[in-house]
């Protein structure tokens, strides 16, 4: 986890913000309110910055965890999420129709969702060149055209299986076992919750096989 004072510090322009010898916290006791928060970072007091970051920093890490799952660029991440955060509350976007939590959470999502959706990006750059590789390979004889044509026919029969099973299931299948997306880019891509494109696979996957073993059977 990235420390507070790594987090905090390089986000104050000294120009616009002074950091007072602990501010005033101790006039507003021990559980400062968020406009009180959001006022003493307004006028620079360091007391501001440390207690937002303790208090912001779980429901961040939460929204991150939600949507990123298992992400290596998780402290970074955070970091973007506090800039944003700290950003518009000094230009004063927050006006305080909802609680600062609530706020944090909804950019910390939009942070996710933005490094997402980049992922899905680079991901799809490299499944253009492992397909065009593919497609090269093709081309080139390997002295073993029967095995060839049989490959050719076992994908057109998948093809074949997926098109006719729930187009939902078979978009999951296809997206997580032959493009490689993990859960969390499906539900984005698809427009559903994590849970539901879990569910689409596992369906997807069982109906895949019972297709695959009839067709099986009747050519056998």
């Amino acid at each position: 986890m990235i420390r507070r004072e790594n987090m905090i510090e390089p986000m104050f322009e000294p120009k616009r913000l002074r950091a007072l010898d602990g501010g005033n916290r101790r006039d507003l006791g021990d559980d400062p309110s968020d406009e009180q928060i959001v006022a003493g970072l307004i006028a620079g007091e360091e007391w501001a910055a440390e207690v937002l970051y303790d208090r912001l920093q779980p429901v961040v890490d939460r929204a991150l965890r939600r949507i990123l799952q298992s992400n290596a660029d998780h402290d970074d991440q955070a970091q973007v999420a506090f800039e944003r955060i700290i950003r518009t509350l000094m230009e004063r976007k927050f006006a305080g129709a909802c609680s600062l939590s609530t706020w944090a959470t909804a950019i910390a999502s939009n942070v996710a969702v933005d490094a997402l959706r980049a992922r899905i990006r680079e991901r799809a750059v490299v499944w253009e060149d492992r397909a065009r590789g593919a497609e090269y390979a093709a081309t080139v004889s390997s002295g073993n055209l029967e095995r060839q044509l049989e490959a050719r026919a076992e994908i057109a029969e998948l093809h074949s299986i997926l098109a006719s099973m729930d187009a939902s299931q078979a978009e999951t299948v296809l997206l997580h076992d032959v493009h490689g997306h993990d859960l969390s880019e499906i539900a984005l891509i698809t427009r559903v919750s994590v849970a539901a494109a879990q569910s689409r696979l596992v369906r997807g996957r069982k109906e895949l096989l019972r297709r695959a073993r009839i067709r099986l059977g009747r050519s056998s």
